[in-house]
């Protein structure tokens, strides 16, 4: 709530209060959510009830502004974890040149659907309604209460296609693309084993990652595949390179409580140097603030 405070300030916490209190009251089936990025988000409620945008709105998350002070319409985006489509939505109305998005639950999938169709960029993004994980099978699918945190289980009634990342990519023909988003609840690891062919050719210049503590091994081997990982400050407009994997290096360095660290190959710092953004190695007095 502070970070909200100082980034959004009173007022805006205050509206974004009332407009999750006013919803718990009238309880609608669906609602609707106008971005400051200009797009409309549809959600089911209360199970896809998105109370971070609701509250701090959409350019809390640093990735974001980053990403829009670099973005080329050249650029081939992949959202794996899709959701609704908040994160597709962003990319395909910068404009990039296309957006594909990986979704397994069925619920999120028609939402996500109506959401690009709604927004007039259906014809630059794809739903695929697949999971990834580190083999290939069908699998169950558990969509929970809060259909954000649904994930594989034995106890899931949905059957669903279970995808490496390597070779679904493979199918695709995505040999590259400019940013690979992967925010799966917990199931990273297991996403970034499936995709370890794909990350070590450097097949995504920019990664996009949900931090959790399991996935640190991981940043350690990705990062001996010429990929730098920061934490963008806004404010700043600059990168803070991590160079440490453990718990206390990454989680408590942050320019503030970022949900997501982003990864950037070697190959592609030259261009976002080249926009004006600064680099900064993080210090051990650098605190989150």
């Amino acid at each position: 709530m502070l970070w909200g405070f100082q980034i959004v300030g009173v007022r805006a916490i205050l509206q974004g209060a009332a407009r999750i209190s006013y919803l718990y009251v009238r309880r609608p089936k669906r609602s609707e959510l106008k971005l400051r990025s200009g797009q409309i988000l549809e959600f089911g409620f209360p199970s896809q009830l998105p109370r971070a945008l609701l509250m701090f709105g959409d350019f809390v998350d640093p990735e974001f502004p980053f990403l829009r002070r670099i973005f080329r319409g050249d650029w081939i985006v992949a959202d794996v974890g899709a959701a609704i489509g908040q994160f597709t939505l962003f990319a395909a109305t910068l404009p990039v040149a296309f957006v594909h998005a990986f979704e397994p639950s069925a619920a999120n999938v028609a939402v996500l659907s109506r959401n690009l169709q709604r927004n007039g960029v259906n014809e630059r993004t794809k739903p695929h309604k697949v999971a990834f994980s580190n083999t290939e099978s069908e699998s169950h699918f558990e969509t929970t209460a809060s259909t954000w945190v649904s994930g594989l289980s034995e106890t899931g009634t949905e059957v669903v296609s279970v995808r490496t990342l390597d070779a679904e990519f493979e199918r695709l023909g995505l040999k590259h693309v400019s940013v690979l988003k992967i925010n799966v609840a917990g199931f990273e690891p297991q996403v970034l084993e499936g995709a370890e062919a794909f990350l070590s050719k450097g097949g995504a210049d920019i990664l996009i990652l949900l931090l959790g503590l399991a996935s640190l091994p991981w940043y350690a081997k990705i990062a001996t595949y010429g990929y730098r990982f920061f934490y963008f400050h806004p404010n700043e407009n600059t990168l803070y390179e991590l160079t440490s994997f453990d718990a206390k290096s990454v989680l408590d360095h942050r320019p503030w409580p970022a949900r997501n660290i982003i990864a950037i190959h070697q190959s592609a710092i030259e261009a976002s140097i080249s926009t004006g953004i600064g680099i900064r190695k993080i210090e051990s007095s650098f605190l989150a603030r």
